[in-house]
């Protein structure tokens, strides 16, 4: 093995292991709380370590951010398996994603402080929708004919005009996603069955009108 491949991997293993240990400090302190002293010290390890990965707090918090949010792939793509034209099966999907969202309410209190904190966060962070909209693609007609709209390169930065029904894709994901971090934080000022009623009819109407007629259920 070459030299440089063993040092590359080294160093995907220690910014691995200075993402881990932030996340543990993010998760007990908060991200308005969190010190990069308390991440340096869980990771154990040097401050030039720490600045040779990661220029600040947000940076490494953005990092974490962007693991979570790859893990966070497969409940959002779980309508995909379900005869997606059911709106039953569309209700219970939802309650399947909500569920997730609960099981990761801490991670979400660290992301509702995390873009109070900071003013670009939204624009910094990379967005889970374009990529969710692309994967439910390769099974739901719907959202292949929004991907056949997506912009070029990041939406944040406008450097591209997305097509309409890409955008009512990405909205209708968004708010989805928004509104089971309010149930979850309790925020949310609709009951929770009313709003994945709401939902689910929203899904269902957004499949038919961009269906594929030719295709069979799955």
């Amino acid at each position: 093995m070459k030299a440089g491949a063993v040092s590359g991997g080294r160093t995907l293993e220690m910014r691995s292991a200075i993402v881990l240990a932030a996340r543990e400090v993010l998760l007990e302190n908060g991200y308005a709380g969190a010190r990069v002293e308390d991440i340096i010290k869980r990771a154990g390890i040097s401050r030039p370590t720490f600045y040779r990965h990661f220029k600040d707090k947000f940076e490494v918090a953005a990092a974490y951010h962007a693991m979570a949010r790859g893990e966070s792939m497969g409940p959002w793509s779980r309508i995909a398996e379900m005869d997606f034209r059911d709106i039953a099966n569309i209700r219970q999907w939802l309650e399947e994603l909500l569920d997730y969202y609960q099981g990761q309410r801490s991670e979400l209190m660290v992301w509702a402080e995390m873009s109070a904190v900071e003013p670009e966060y939204l624009r910094r962070v990379p967005r889970l929708m374009p990529d969710q909209i692309e994967s439910l693609a390769q099974f739901i007609p719907a959202f292949a004919k929004a991907r056949s709209q997506a912009p070029a390169g990041n939406p944040a930065d406008m450097k591209s005009k997305p097509g309409p029904v890409w955008v009512e894709a990405f909205l209708l994901l968004e708010q989805i996603a928004l509104h089971c971090t309010w149930i979850v934080l309790g925020r949310q000022l609709i009951a929770k069955s009313l709003s994945l009623d709401s939902f689910a009819q929203r899904v269902l109407r957004f499949i038919e009108r961009y269906d594929d007629p030719s295709r069979a259920p799955r």
